[in-house]
């Protein structure tokens, strides 16, 4: 297995998603490029409340737009209240969203589902988290 990008000692990254099925393809295809731990949660209260008790042990969250209970905007506001340097992504299949209201709204980058791979990759490069490690092929 290649390995991509090399990330900080107890680094996490987060996804939040209510759909079971992205979490899982997104935490597969993150796992095959970072060494970071990947948390994935279904209920945005619970990712909040899970970075809330160590916000500085996550460098990069993964948020849907639609889920219950809150919507992907109003989690990154509260995120970004708690953390400054965090990475915050939006992955979403909403047509609500431009590049520029979403780095309005406070995220880094904006993937419209369904994406490819190389567009995560492009963000995670453009974020500065895909530093490759030495010798990897």
């Amino acid at each position: 297995m290649n390995t991509f990008f090399t990330i900080t000692e107890n680094t996490r990254w987060m996804i939040v998603d209510d759909n079971e099925q992205m979490l899982l393809m997104l935490s597969a295809v993150l796992k095959e490029k970072t060494s970071a731990e990947i948390e994935c949660y279904r209920s945005p209260v619970a990712a909040l409340a899970a970075f809330t008790a160590e916000p500085g042990k996550y460098e990069l969250v993964i948020t849907d737009f639609e889920m219950p209970e809150m919507d992907g905007a109003e989690l990154g506001r509260r995120l970004r209240a708690l953390s400054l340097s965090l990475q915050i992504f939006l992955a979403t299949g909403s047509g609500q969203f431009t590049e520029e209201t979403a780095y309005d709204a406070g995220f880094n980058a904006l993937l419209i589902k369904p994406f490819p791979v190389s567009e995560l990759h492009a963000a995670l490069a453009a974020a500065g988290l895909d530093r490759e490690m030495a010798g990897a092929n």
